[in-house]
């Protein structure tokens, strides 16, 4: 059995620096949010460049109750190294804000199945409101 060589062990923590909620091109078009960018292609350009000269090494992509909307950033930025950590925003019937993150490479198509689960189920409406309060989940309260 070979002894490692400890100098090759990590000698402690590893600090990531992260952007934990960035919207896809699609939420600054549907909210009015002012933009130079004219489509998704330069806005996620923009967007990666920006990251890689700020050295983010991780990003979380969120849109408000939507999934399908950050497909084209997700790939665009694991293309270019950058961890990517798909998601949604969520308000709870108690008014609460939610940043919902999952694990990176989790599919779209597992998060529409959590979006269901939470009332949501026409991908066009405006701003839904989730069936639970901040204590309540599908199947019981969280424990």
């Amino acid at each position: 059995m070979n002894d490692p060589d400890l100098r090759q062990i990590p000698s402690g923590a590893h600090f990531f620096k992260c952007a934990l909620q960035v919207n896809p091109f699609e939420y600054l078009v549907a909210h009015g949010n002012p933009s130079s960018f004219t489509n998704e292609s330069e806005y996620n350009a923009a967007l990666i460049e920006a990251c890689q000269e700020q050295q983010i090494d991780a990003i979380a992509v969120t849109d408000h109750y939507r999934v399908r909307s950050s497909a084209s950033l997700i790939e665009c930025c694991e293309v270019a190294g950058i961890e990517v950590f798909p998601g949604f925003a969520a308000v709870t019937k108690d008014g609460v804000h939610l940043l919902c993150l999952f694990d990176p490479g989790t599919g779209l198509d597992e998060l529409e199945r959590f979006l269901g689960s939470c009332g949501i189920r026409r991908e066009h409406q405006e701003s839904p409101t989730g069936q639970y309060d901040v204590v309540e989940r599908a199947g019981g309260p969280f424990v």
